[in-house]
């Protein structure tokens, strides 16, 4: 049975260590609304500690505008109840794009409706409850991101990149030694997936020791280095006549781990000739500086 149950990851358990820990700090200021603290605590818990600096902001502005904007519309559109919802709804939105705060305006709205459709008496305490539980569960949640082993997803670039420099030479074999046409969207895939994981691991960098950034600007460098393999291969591929492989880009082949036919290589001679040693010398030049880069070690 074991075997069936679904493998619990660290995200899930801290999100459920955020969740208690919110609403133990809800009960002990005695709130009413200690839903909202849990609510809080689940949307903060992202994958990284930048995407959830980003929940807190939007959740916090969010419901800061929409409980103090429903305060006042509720008692000064008393009697008019729906049509004060409808006016405060577009001056709402209106102070959020001049504040700069759009990523709010969902939040904040849905806050807002929920103050007014409040019994005046209840409006400030509904909203200050609200404002207050759920800032108690951001900030659990946030801690609990930050404090129990912080997201790292560097190993698993690192891996990618290993895994894109191991699949260049059966594409340069295809294309240089036996002027096939290699699918190339496999490469891609593999690039768009190290992109993806560079970008959430760049959103990594609040609350981490300085060493990130050079980290981030190392593995940047290599991506940028697999870019440009990809784009002299994608060169490679687009030209109707390959062209003669040069003496000199023969003895460079050793760089991806391939030889040469004897009697294969020969000067260029033809424009197709000098564009395809061109393209296949700055490709191997890339995969060298690839190589020698993940080869050292990166800063940490």
């Amino acid at each position: 049975m074991a075997r069936h149950f679904p493998h619990i990851g660290l995200r899930t358990v801290k999100t459920g260590l955020a969740v208690a820990l919110a609403l133990l700090f809800a009960s002990l200021r005695g709130s009413p609304l200690p839903i909202f603290a849990a609510i809080g605590a689940i949307v903060a818990m992202s994958r990284t500690v930048g995407d959830a600096f980003e929940t807190c902001r939007t959740q916090f502005f969010g419901i800061l505008l929409g409980a103090g904007f429903g305060t006042v519309f509720v008692h000064v559109f008393e009697g008019l109840r729906w049509f004060g919802t409808g006016v405060g709804i577009i001056l709402l939105i209106l102070l959020c794009i001049r504040l700069r705060l759009q990523f709010a305006v969902p939040l904040a709205c849905i806050v807002f409706v929920s103050v007014c459709l409040s019994p005046a008496s209840e409006a400030i305490g509904y909203g200050a409850n609200r404002l207050l539980d759920t800032t108690i569960g951001l900030a659990t949640a946030l801690a609990v991101n930050v404090v129990v082993k912080p997201y790292n997803n560097r190993a698993r670039i690192e891996n990618l990149l290993r895994h894109f420099r191991e699949s260049v030479p059966a594409y340069v074999d295809e294309r240089v030694l036996h002027s096939r046409y290699p699918d190339l969207a496999p490469l891609r895939a593999q690039l768009d997936r190290i992109h993806a994981e560079l970008t959430t691991f760049e959103k990594q960098k609040l609350f981490r020791r300085d060493g990130h950034a050079e980290q981030a600007a190392y593995l940047r460098g290599c991506e940028q280095l697999a870019q440009s393999v990809l784009q002299e291969l994608t060169a490679l591929c687009t030209m109707d006549e390959l062209g003669r492989l040069t003496p000199e880009n023969a003895a460079r082949l050793s760089v991806v781990g391939l030889e040469a036919p004897d009697g294969m290589a020969a000067p260029p001679r033809t424009d197709a000739d000098i564009v395809a040693g061109y393209h296949l010398g700055n490709l191997l030049t890339a995969y060298a500086y690839l190589a020698d880069f993940s080869a050292s070690a990166a800063p940490e």
